[in-house]
């Protein structure tokens, strides 16, 4: 009788027959996983001393990639090490056929150790999620007010999936660059081909450039898509940069779009648009 009653709640929910009330605080348990999370990181990427991207440094990248860190200012700044990330406006859609749901998202971004846990909370129903990226293990969890656990995945399937999220925001928070644990190779004047290995898995993914310099899209064949539960298969992935904004004296990017390309046709899965980057957040 209860998960018909939660069945119910929630169906209205997404139907928009009743709303979310945030004084419920439905989703704390799951932001209090993303902050312990997020704290674990922090204390594990303390740079030992502050560098700055200068042409010295840079110099061993290929081109389009210093070419990418001098339109947006970053030459002769501090590089970050890591990075909070609060997105303005955010959507998801779950299935192909499904309506688009809003989330409130924030994120936390560690370049070494490479990591990445991400909050998101939908606005019209009591559901919140955390992804997460540590040492080669992945994870996706969600939980129906703050309870009952309607999303769990933590096979190496997702572990290489969230990896890959990571490296397509290497240029969100471009110390990632510098990484020992990338390879990069030239593909020509206005792409390059990256390997990323950490503990034990590696992903490919290339990264094209427009004229002016500016990263468009990373695309890969390395990410898997659920296709039902331990249910994968590996599907072309693009994450699509369509506008950036100035903070300060740099260039981030600020709308971008997730894409599956089905043999069916594409399945736009995430948009949104950031509203501001922080970085080198201190412990």
């Amino acid at each position: 009788m209860l998960w018909v009653i939660l069945l119910q709640i929630y169906s209205a929910a997404a139907t928009n027959s009743i709303h979310y009330v945030e004084n419920y605080n439905a989703s704390q348990p799951m932001k209090r996983v993303y902050l312990k999370d997020r704290a674990s990181l922090i204390l594990r990427n303390k740079p030992n001393e502050e560098q700055l991207f200068t042409e010295k440094l840079v110099a061993g990248l290929p081109d389009p990639l210093i070419k990418y860190l001098e339109v947006c200012g970053y030459i002769n700044t501090p590089v970050p090490y890591n990075a909070d990330v609060t997105w303005s406006e955010s959507f998801i859609k779950m299935s192909p056929g499904r309506e688009w749901g809003q989330l409130n998202t924030v994120q936390f971004n560690s370049v070494d150790p490479v990591g990445r846990v991400a909050y998101m909370k939908f606005l019209k129903m009591p559901v919140a999620g955390r992804d997460l990226y540590h040492d080669g293990y992945g994870e996706m969890k969600g939980k129906l007010l703050g309870l009952f656990r309607v999303i769990f995945d933590n096979s190496r399937e997702t572990a290489q999936s969230v990896l890959l999220t990571t490296f397509c925001e290497f240029t969100l928070v471009p110390g990632y660059l510098l990484s020992d644990k990338v390879r990069w190779v030239t593909v020509d004047n206005k792409s390059v081909r990256g390997t990323l290995s950490d503990s034990g898995i590696s992903v490919m993914a290339q990264f094209n450039f427009n004229d002016e310099g500016f990263l468009t899209d990373v695309e890969t064949v390395d990410r898997y898509y659920t296709e039902g539960k331990n249910k994968y298969k590996k599907v072309r992935f693009s994450a699509l940069i369509e506008s950036y904004k100035r903070q300060g004296n740099i260039m981030i990017p600020e709308r971008m779009r997730a894409v599956w390309h089905l043999p069916e046709g594409d399945y736009e899965y995430f948009r949104g648009t950031v509203d501001r980057v922080v970085y080198n957040v201190p412990g």
